[in-house]
């Protein structure tokens, strides 16, 4: 009987740290901008890039400008699905297919980095 507890709480705790480990993932990130960007939260989105603070400033501002008025002639958000991460070291790439409200889909692939806080989206140069 003590031998079935202790292999129910091994499997528990590597369950347990398995389920830590997938919360700091990239995915975990990609979730927190997408859904920066339902609400409209653009500083929030802009938080998830590796860059310094007048940077996001530069990119909250760059969306609520020209994101917003994309965002509204597709109706808005309707949901996405992250179909594929890559995790090579540091850097990983996550594809999200965006879903519209008025139908319409595309894929986005987001590049994100690997810091001392978690995963961060990398700016396209």
């Amino acid at each position: 009987m003590k031998r079935i507890i202790s292999i129910v709480l091994i499997a528990a705790s590597a369950l347990f740290f398995m389920s830590c480990k997938a919360s700091n993932g990239p995915e975990t990130l990609v979730k927190k901008a997408m859904a920066a960007i339902e609400k409209g939260d653009y500083e929030a989105y802009a938080a998830t890039f590796n860059v310094d603070e007048n940077t996001q400033k530069m990119i909250a501002g760059l969306m609520e400008e020209k994101a917003s008025q994309e965002l509204e002639k597709k109706g808005g958000l309707k949901s996405y699905d992250i179909i594929d991460t890559q995790i090579d070291g540091e850097k990983a790439t996550v594809k999200v297919k965006v879903l519209y409200k008025d139908g319409s889909d595309e894929e986005q692939t987001m590049k994100l980095i690997k810091v001392e806080d978690g995963w961060k989206q990398e700016l396209n140069k």
